[in-house]
């Protein structure tokens, strides 16, 4: 790594902070907020969609990196997110909570595209992703369990107002970071074009249909079923959140090769399938708590895996992957969690867990057979 970079790993580590931070006090609550706030399965479910609707953005922010640069972009977005987390706090209807939840989703998926690019072209390291994810999530780990405290005896407009000052203060801290741009054009629309990668894409449709299904039905499962507290929601976040540290770091160490990115892929399916079965079962908070770690096996090895098969393909722009990633993202959000709150209207709140375990888990025989043209294509 060069001399300006490791200077650099300080503001890196403390907007990561900042954001975990962010994240733990705000955005982790978002569907127990608009649950307790009376909202209905279907509001609940456009909750869930906005964070993955607002991805359909994806590429026009790729696409932007290049005539403006990822650095000013991730701090205006990181600044609009923060002024829409802050309204969010005094939002006085489930409907102006969901408006402004969704405002911020889009502003903050800026981030989302254009985080990778900077680690590939600041860091030029992928372990970066890991110890940045590690301390992300440490900070996610307090804030989560700060928030549930303050939320059962002040109110999450507190909570809210802390979060939005946060990510001004992860807004401030790329300010000493270099532009970063992509100089020669290519053709955009080649990893479009591209059977592996469409392959990649068919495998997450399957299998993030099922996760996005359970969007609606986690809150209710929680709130209505088990009448769990707030407090003790934050708990399980937390256990999520530990989770998470230590499998990004891990998920950060083992992928060596793209057939690897396979591998943990699968094994994060098996873990995002086992988590809908114990929420099916669970009677107390011990379930919830099992089925948080499990959902932290699978986001992490879903995550770093992909963010390392965008860095490691040297066909295609880091960021041109990860917007073609979350865009996929964006399409399963416009259905998915409705979805799910039609089968919970249908057959309850527990089946629906079944129904979306099924398509995770019927995944991994799709990612069995891009195993070899992978191998074939970038290791041999």
């Amino acid at each position: 790594m060069k001399e300006e970079a490791k200077k650099l790993l300080k503001f890196e580590f403390l907007s990561q902070g900042a954001l975990g931070g962010a994240e733990g006090l705000a955005e982790a609550f978002f569907e127990v907020i608009i649950t307790r706030m009376g909202a209905s399965p279907f509001m609940i479910g456009l909750l869930g969609s906005s964070a993955y609707v607002s991805n359909l953005f994806s590429p026009l922010w790729a696409r932007s990196s290049r005539k403006f640069g990822a650095k000013k972009l991730v701090i205006i977005s990181m600044l609009l997110a923060s002024l829409f987390i802050f309204l969010s706090a005094f939002s006085q209807s489930a409907l102006a909570f969901l408006i402004f939840v969704f405002l911020y989703y889009i502003a903050y998926g800026v981030r989302e595209v254009l985080y990778p690019l900077i680690v590939e072209k600041v860091y030029m390291d992928i372990q970066i992703l890991g110890h940045a994810e590690a301390t992300y999530t440490i900070l996610y780990t307090i804030a989560v369990g700060v928030a549930g405290y303050i939320m059962d005896v002040e109110s999450y407009k507190l909570a809210f107002i802390l979060a939005a000052g946060l990510l001004f203060i992860a807004a401030l801290s790329r300010l000493p970071f270099p532009d970063v741009r992509e100089g020669e054009e290519e053709d955009l629309e080649l990893p479009y074009r591209d059977k592996l990668i469409l392959g990649m894409v068919a495998m997450f449709m399957v299998a993030g249909t099922g996760m996005l299904m359970m969007l609606p039905a986690i809150p209710i499962l929680e709130v209505r079923v088990l009448n769990l507290s707030n407090a003790v929601i934050g708990i399980a976040m937390a256990v999520n959140s530990m989770t998470y540290v230590f499998f990004s770091e891990l998920w950060g160490r083992v992928i060596e090769k793209p057939s690897h990115v396979i591998r943990v892929f699968q094994l994060g399916f098996i873990a995002i399938g086992a988590m809908a079965v114990v929420y099916f079962l669970s009677t107390s908070a011990w379930y919830v708590y099992l089925a948080s770690a499990l959902c932290a096996i699978g986001g992490s090895a879903v995550s770093i895996g992909w963010q390392a098969f965008s860095m490691g393909i040297p066909d295609y722009r880091t960021e041109d992957l990860s917007a073609l990633h979350l865009t996929t993202c964006g399409i399963r959000g416009l259905y998915a969690p409705l979805l799910g709150s039609l089968f919970i209207e249908l057959v309850g709140v527990r089946w629906t867990f079944i129904i979306a375990s099924v398509l995770v888990v019927s995944s991994l025989f799709i990612a069995e057979a891009l195993i070899k043209p992978l191998r074939e294509r970038f290791e041999l």
